[in-house]
């Protein structure tokens, strides 16, 4: 097996110390993981390497990072598919925690609050189930993929100095916007004003950066086409019962 020439971004926290890079030599062994090259490095070379790791089954989102200039998950990519060289640093856009972990909570929580993303109902909740047909579940379902790990923001020039909420945060609108259960006219309109805006789905500059990285390997182009196409049919199709 090769042995792996690791060099690894570190810096102690977002306001303290120098970023510098350190350099690790792990042998490789089958089947494994960036993700299982950190614990290597965190169990026999330095303890005081920090990541972030969950669930380890690409569902989480949270081991995101740059692989060799690249942002993906840390536990899909296979060292196999690398070459012996491999360069590891935190997501750009999101503000850094220390070494390759970044805080992106700041940004989801914005942009929640930003889109509203819970159903908003005219009348309380009874407890009667509500049961939605096979081709709105589906359309819901196709927005509902992502995982929220950051990568498609970390990867786009648009959302890193325009403001703009990326594929993730229209896949997110969309879903609220075609959920016919969002009755209140107020809500919607909200939504359907930003969702238009050149914050939300007209921010996108067609760069396209976003759609190699997906973990999800969703087509993130053709979804935010789709979703300009949907809301601008739900704006009009408003315009028209008002």
């Amino acid at each position: 097996m090769r042995t792996l020439h690791v060099k690894v971004f570190r810096k102690w926290s977002a306001n303290e110390g120098r970023p510098f890079y350190q350099e690790f030599h792990v042998p490789e062994f089958e089947r494994m993981s960036v993700l299982m090259l950190l614990d290597a490095i965190k169990e026999h070379w330095d303890s005081t390497l920090h990541y972030e790791a969950v669930c380890r089954s690409s569902i989480c989102g949270s081991c995101a990072i740059k692989i060799n200039g690249r942002p993906r998950l840390a536990c899909k990519t296979q060292t196999s598919d690398l070459p012996e060289h491999i360069l590891l640093e935190p997501l750009d856009v999101f503000p850094l925690i220390r070494d390759l972990a970044t805080d992106k909570s700041v940004f989801f929580e914005k942009l929640n609050q930003a889109l509203e993303t819970w159903v908003h109902r005219k009348h309380p909740f009874d407890g009667t189930d509500e049961i939605l047909t096979n081709e709105i579940a589906n359309r819901l379902y196709d927005t509902e993929r992502c995982i929220e790990c950051g990568i498609c923001i970390s990867a786009c020039p648009a959302a890193s100095f325009a403001g703009f909420i990326g594929a993730t945060g229209s896949s997110k609108g969309l879903r609220f916007a075609l959920d016919p259960r969002n009755e209140n006219k107020q809500a919607r309109q909200k939504l359907l004003t930003l969702l238009t805006s050149n914050e939300g789905l007209w921010g996108c500059h067609g760069v396209g950066a976003c759609k190699n990285f997906c973990p999800k390997e969703i087509p993130l182009i053709n979804q935010l086409a789709n979703a300009r196409m949907e809301v601008l049919k739900l704006v009009f199709g408003e315009m028209v019962s008002n």
